[in-house]
């Protein structure tokens, strides 16, 4: 525990743990090829087979209608002692889970972080995230969703996930949609996603927390038990917006935003608005940036920073698992 921090869970699951920054000290030693990380060009034309869509900045501007989403995912888990993750295709990054599916030309995307504090019970925190992005998944790949709705695509896979083989554990969650040149979005806790057109933050999702590092989730506590923190899908923070050709999107969970300032991001997101590399590159350098503040001692983190505003002393970035999806409106 980092020193000074006591962090309380008032008779309820605490749902995130501070570790000291030199428990697992890898930002040094990682390079780009430990990450795992997915591409998927989800085009709304025929693509060749074998042959992904075109990456890099967006097409001419003669034609400024959203004709393709391009996504590219990256992560790490925060407990690499056996080497980089193994379970990419699985759409786990230690206790985060994620997706990216379409249905015709709508797009959906989420992440889902695990609440850890549930491994002092002997729970795999990672088999409830999972099993909520793959029921989202499930819902998109079968057209039985809303798009203007994520929240209730996230609710329909809450109540399917409590069906058996029913999973014990909570998550944050944020579902995207991309449909008709909007995107649509519904975020529980403290993940999230960012808009940026040319340069600039155009649209950030707000954080839900009910106490300091106590965000909202959803919650399958173990049969007849009560007191832990559950909150409804519906009480997810919903926006709507208009998209456009070249808006780059980041979607992640609190592993990234907890360890990367808005400026940060901004200054690697030039290299793709620069044509000097393409989603996934900058995926895996946003990925492999978060993972090596997370366990600098020394950088006064966005964490951090939250801390000392509510009396905690937290120095140094904060190691947690870390996914991101980056999206490119082409």
């Amino acid at each position: 525990m980092v020193a000074g921090v006591r962090l309380l869970a008032y008779g309820r699951l605490a749902v995130r743990a501070v570790f000291s920054a030199s428990a697992l000290d890898l930002g040094s030693s990682i390079g780009p090829e430990a990450i795992s990380s997915g591409r998927r060009g989800l085009s709304s034309s025929a693509s060749k087979p074998g042959k992904p869509p075109t990456e890099g900045s967006p097409s001419p501007t003669h034609s400024p209608h959203v004709e393709n989403v391009i996504a590219s995912c990256a992560g790490f888990p925060k407990d690499m002692l056996n080497g980089p993750s193994t379970v990419q295709d699985k759409g786990v990054f230690g206790d985060d889970a994620w997706f990216i599916s379409r249905f015709k030309n709508t797009f959906v995307v989420g992440v889902a972080d695990g609440v850890g504090g549930w491994r002092k019970y002997g729970i795999d925190p990672s088999a409830f995230s999972r099993r909520l992005m793959k029921e989202c998944e499930k819902r998109v790949q079968g057209g039985e969703f809303d798009p203007k709705r994520p929240d209730s695509l996230l609710d329909f896979a809450f109540r399917a996930s409590a069906e058996a083989p029913r999973p014990v554990g909570s998550s944050t969650a944020c579902v995207l949609v991309v449909h008709q040149e909007k995107l649509y979005s519904a975020n529980l806790g403290d993940s999230g996603f960012m808009v940026v057109r040319n340069g600039k933050i155009i649209s950030k999702s707000r954080e839900q927390v009910h106490y300091f590092n106590a965000p909202f989730q959803l919650t399958l506590p173990p049969e007849g038990y009560q007191g832990f923190i559950g909150d409804r899908a519906d009480m997810a923070d919903k926006e709507e917006m208009d998209v456009k050709k070249g808006d780059l999107i980041l979607l992640a969970t609190d592993g990234v935003w907890d360890n990367l300032s808005e400026q940060q991001v901004l200054d690697q997101l030039k290299a793709l608005d620069e044509r000097k590399s393409n989603v996934q590159e900058v995926c895996n350098a946003l990925a492999l940036t978060a993972r090596r503040l997370a366990f600098d001692s020394k950088h006064n983190s966005p964490f951090a920073m939250k801390a000392r505003e509510h009396g905690f002393l937290a120095p140094g970035g904060k190691p947690d698992d870390i996914t991101l999806v980056l999206l490119l409106i082409a």
